[in-house]
């Protein structure tokens, strides 16, 4: 017999479950019946916390969302100074800065694959309304490419000639291409030296900022 509990307490358990069979199978693979047999629940508890399979998997991705944000926060709060200033300073922080993000990366491969599948998902599924949820993940991967570039630069005494919110949107880019290639190859080594010429590349932007 099911074990009653509180319905908040019951739908994180069944979001944890489908979180589970997501990670593993991918979204098309979280059925309501699935989440509950991971749950270990009826058919009928799952549809009386959630009113169809829509619904959960909304607040799926809507919780992966949150935990990215989260994961941004923290992020944030790391301290990127140096003595070193000028060009060298800034590719020193900024190569410091990508190994820490790509150490994240690839500590949980199959979150990363999902959150690829989540843009792709949202957009195709729930249609225009619904493109708030691949946009709540870009943005939330944004926060963290945008503080970084803001820290670092200004700690280096150094500004972006393209302008932030461009860099952004390009090292961004970067980051989403080689997380891609690398779930595909998964060569570690091949990874690190895309990232880290990026950097490079990055950094040729850069000039030093007004009475620096």
């Amino acid at each position: 017999m099911t074990r009653r509990l509180p319905a908040d307490q019951r739908r994180a358990q069944l979001l944890r479950a489908a979180l589970e069979i997501a990670e593993h199978d991918g979204l098309a693979a979280v059925t309501v019946r699935g989440v509950a047999e991971r749950a270990g629940v009826s058919l009928g508890v799952v549809h009386y916390c959630y009113t169809d399979k829509e619904e959960l998997l909304r607040e799926l991705i809507g919780t992966v969302n949150a935990e990215v944000h989260q994961a941004a926060t923290a992020f944030v709060s790391v301290d990127f100074d140096s003595a070193v200033r000028g060009e060298e300073g800034l590719r020193r922080r900024l190569y410091d800065a990508i190994d820490l993000i790509w150490a994240v990366i690839t500590a949980s491969p199959d979150r990363q694959l999902l959150s690829y599948e989540i843009i792709s998902y949202s957009l195709r599924t729930f249609g225009l309304p619904e493109r708030g949820l691949a946009r709540d993940q870009q943005h939330s991967n944004e926060a963290i490419v945008r503080s970084v570039l803001e820290r670092t630069a200004e700690s280096a005494g150094m500004c972006w000639a393209m302008g932030l919110d461009d860099m952004v949107r390009v090292v961004m880019a970067i980051i989403s291409g080689v997380g891609l290639r690398w779930q595909i190859y998964r060569d570690d080594d091949e990874a690190n030296t895309l990232l880290h010429r990026a950097v490079d590349l990055v950094v040729a932007n850069a000039r030093p900022a007004d009475g620096a």
